[in-house]
């Protein structure tokens, strides 16, 4: 899906790791750890979360939420076809 005009972005978090994320609309594979937090998001307005993979918990992103609405954005090179 497309967020802030692009189907990819590139962030750098607090403590300088850059991440290449692509923006979906679900991702039924991931769970969701930790607490939701609003503080540094990369998306003005949206809280986010942890996303890990279900099966072996590998971090594999973030979700992202703002009211009623949600996505996924996921760390395209954690992904497996």
């Amino acid at each position: 899906m497309e967020m802030s005009g692009a189907h990819e972005h590139t962030f750098v978090n607090p403590a300088g790791i850059v991440h290449h994320l692509g923006c979906f609309v679900a991702a039924p594979g991931c769970a969701h750890v930790g607490s939701t937090e609003e503080a540094f998001s990369w998306f003005p307005g949206w809280s986010w979360q942890v996303a890990v993979c279900g099966s072996c918990r590998t971090h594999m992103g973030w979700i992202f939420r703002c009211g009623g609405d949600q996505f996924h954005g996921l760390i395209l090179a954690a992904l497996k076809m």
